[in-house]
C-alpha cells in the first residue's frame, strides 16, 4: 500500500510540473518585433506603355541569282563578310561569252563594209539616174532605159538601208553579247552582309539560281502585333524601347512609324512597324524582340515594387499588401493598375506618405509589431 501511494504521488508531481511548462498562445500583438524593409509611397510619373514582342527584319534583304549560264569560278566571300553596292561577289566562267563577242564584234564589221559597199552602189546608181535625165533630154536614150536607170537607183538606196538595219542589228548583237559577258561577274545591288551562300565555287548555275542572300543590319524594324484594345492609344512617332536574349541588360530604342491600318479577324490585332536604331552594330536580322511603345505619363501615379504585393490566386480573391501604422503590420486590400519593371501601380488602398512593406515574410500578418530597417 505505502509503494501505490508513492507512485500516486509522483504522478501527481509530474502532472503539476507539466501544467506549469505549458504557456498560452502568443497573440499577433504579443509576437516579438520583426525587422522589415519598407518604403514611403510618394506620387510620381508613371509612363503608360503597350507591349510589343516581334521579330528584328532587315529593311534591305535581297536574294543575288544568276544572270548567266555556266560554272562558277570564283566566290570568295563567305558567310557574315561585308559587302558594298556594285561589289563582284562571284564570277562565273567567262570564256565562251569573250569568243561569243568577238563573233559579234566580226558581224559589226561585216555589216559595216556591206553598208560601205551599198552606199557606192547607191551613189553610183544616183550618177547614172542624173545621168540617164540627161540623155533622155538629148533623145540619146529612151524612155524605157530611164525607166530603168530609176529602178537601180531605187534599188541602190534601198540596199543602204537594208544594209544600215543589219549593221544596227550587228551592234545590237555586241551589246547583248556585252550583257551576258557582265552578267559573269555576280554583283551585290545593296551593301550589307552575306547572310548565306547557296553555291561554291564549280556549281553550274544558270538564271535564276540562287547564289547568295545579303541583309544590311544597319536597317533594321521590328514588325510586332498590337492588340485591338490598345490601338486607340497608339500612333506613328511614339518612342519604342526593347530587348533582345542576346544582351538582356541593354535597353534598345527605336520609333513607331506605321501601323496597319486593319485588324487582323484571327488575332484581333493591327501590325506596326517600328524603325529600330542599330548605331551600336549590336542587333542582327531574325533576333526575338520584347519591348513596350511609350504612349503617355500617368503623373500622381502611387507605385510600389511588385515584392510587396500579396496577388489574389483566383477571380474574386482580392490582391493586398502590408503597411506600417504605429508599429504594427496592417493588412490593406489594393487595386492594381498597370506593372512595369518589377513594378505595380496602386489605384485604390493607398495614399501618400503610406509605409508600405515591401518583402513578403512568412511572420508578417495583421497586427504583428515591426520595425523598419535603417
Amino acid at each position: 500500500m505505502a509503494v501505490c501511494a508513492a507512485s500516486t504521488v509522483l504522478l501527481l508531481f509530474f502532472a503539476a510540473a507539466c501544467k506549469k511548462q505549458e504557456a498560452p498562445p502568443l497573440s499577433a500583438a504579443q509576437a516579438p518585433s520583426i525587422t522589415v524593409q519598407a518604403i514611403q509611397v510618394q506620387p510620381e510619373a508613371l509612363p503608360l506603355t503597350v507591349p510589343v514582342t516581334g521579330t528584328l527584319v532587315s529593311k534591305t534583304a535581297v536574294d543575288i541569282k544568276a544572270e548567266t549560264i555556266g560554272r562558277l569560278v570564283a566566290f570568295p566571300k563567305e558567310e557574315g563578310d561585308a559587302v558594298s553596292a556594285g561589289e563582284v561577289i562571284a564570277s562565273v566562267d567567262e570564256e565562251n561569252y569573250r569568243l561569243a563577242l568577238r563573233q559579234a564584234q566580226a558581224s559589226v564589221e561585216v555589216a559595216e563594209a556591206a553598208l560601205s559597199r551599198a552606199q557606192i552602189q547607191a551613189s553610183h546608181a544616183k550618177s547614172e539616174l542624173e545621168r540617164a535625165r540627161n540623155l533622155l533630154r538629148s533623145g540619146g536614150i529612151t524612155q524605157k532605159d530611164l525607166e530603168a536607170a530609176q529602178l537601180a537607183d531605187r534599188d541602190a538606196q534601198a540596199q543602204v538601208v537594208l544594209a544600215e538595219a543589219q549593221l544596227a542589228q550587228a551592234r545590237a548583237a555586241v551589246d547583248a553579247a556585252q550583257k551576258r559577258l557582265r552578267d559573269t561577274a555576280i554583283r551585290v545591288p545593296v551593301a550589307g552582309s552575306i547572310q548565306r551562300k547557296y553555291v561554291n565555287v564549280g556549281a553550274y548555275v544558270e538564271a535564276p539560281t540562287l547564289v547568295a542572300s545579303v541583309v544590311d543590319n544597319r536597317q533594321l524594324e521590328l514588325e510586332s502585333p498590337v492588340p485591338a484594345a490598345y490601338l486607340g492609344q497608339v500612333r506613328p512617332g511614339q518612342r519604342v524601347t526593347f530587348r533582345v536574349n542576346s544582351f538582356p541588360d541593354t535597353a534598345f530604342e527605336g520609333q513607331l512609324i506605321e501601323l496597319n491600318p486593319a485588324v487582323d479577324p484571327l488575332t484581333r490585332s493591327a501590325k506596326a512597324r517600328i524603325r529600330v536604331n542599330n548605331s551600336s552594330g549590336r542587333l542582327r536580322a531574325g533576333m526575338f524582340a520584347q519591348g513596350e511603345i511609350l504612349t503617355g505619363v500617368r503623373q500622381e501615379a502611387l507605385v510600389v515594387p511588385a515584392s510587396a504585393v500579396y496577388r489574389g490566386a483566383g477571380p474574386g480573391q482580392e490582391s493586398y499588401v502590408f503597411v506600417v501604422e504605429n508599429g504594427k503590420a496592417v493588412r490593406r486590400a489594393v487595386q492594381l493598375g498597370r506593372e512595369a519593371d518589377s513594378r505595380l501601380e496602386i489605384t485604390a488602398g493607398l495614399k501618400p506618405g503610406d509605409v508600405v512593406i515591401t518583402e513578403q515574410r512568412l511572420e508578417l500578418a495583421d497586427g504583428v509589431p515591426v520595425q523598419t530597417a535603417r
